[in-house]
């Protein structure tokens, strides 16, 4: 996948996760963060699904405001279970806390997305992939929290850390629970008018390497 046009793409976030996945697929951006209120857009709807893809074009309405006539996409990731939004942990104690939650459970991760393009029209998406943790240990959770790992990422975990690896499986795609689903991400960039060509594939559903390899973290 390549795009065509030469444009570039600016990314409404600071995760490097998504910056990562996004360059993968040979998208050149300028990563410019959101600096949104996540909390108070969620609260706004009862509706998780409107909720995720509102939050997600906020983030890219706030940067588009600066960067008008041009691309910009958002997006946010959410971990859910039992009904629950699951943020990213404050603390050491919580961050252990939401992982015996998990432990051994089903859970949602949903991603929104949103892309405003030049002219100023809006798009958004989502995808719900399903999750289930494998059998954890409290050593291993206490491991995994002093590393610091959890605490930028929603749920409080990443599926692409190999050393804790704490996924026993999910269905669809992997690359939503990194943070950034990309079928459905190339999908509406070429809707709004950004030009790719190539096969519009996501590697996600798969483990890429690449990505795994990192061990760096997860959701944004």
């Amino acid at each position: 996948m390549e795009n065509s046009s030469g444009a570039v793409l600016v990314l409404a976030s600071g995760s490097p996760r998504r910056a990562e996945i996004l360059s993968e697929a040979g998208i050149e951006l300028e990563i410019v963060p959101a600096d949104v209120d996540e909390d108070s857009i969620l609260a706004e709807s009862d509706d998780l699904l409107e909720s995720v893809q509102g939050l997600a074009l906020a983030k890219a309405s706030s940067v588009a405001s600066d960067d008008a006539g041009r691309y910009v996409l958002g997006a946010d990731t959410i971990v859910v279970h039992d009904g629950s939004v699951l943020g990213k942990p404050d603390s050491a104690e919580q961050a252990v806390e939401m992982l015996q939650r998990l432990n051994r459970r089903q859970h949602e991760v949903i991603t929104g997305i949103a892309v405003i393009n030049p002219a100023g029209e809006t798009h958004t998406n989502y995808v719900s992939t399903s999750v289930k943790f494998r059998s954890l240990d409290e050593e291993a959770i206490a491991k995994y929290v002093s590393s610091g790992s959890p605490f930028d990422k929603a749920g409080g975990y990443g599926i692409q850390d190999r050393s804790f690896a704490p996924v026993a499986s999910y269905d669809e795609c992997y690359l939503n629970v990194v943070g950034l689903p990309m079928c459905a991400t190339s999908e509406l960039l070429i809707s709004s008018g950004f030009e790719i060509t190539g096969a519009i594939e996501c590697v996600g559903h798969g483990a890429p390497s690449s990505v795994l390899s990192q061990g760096s973290g997860s959701q944004l």
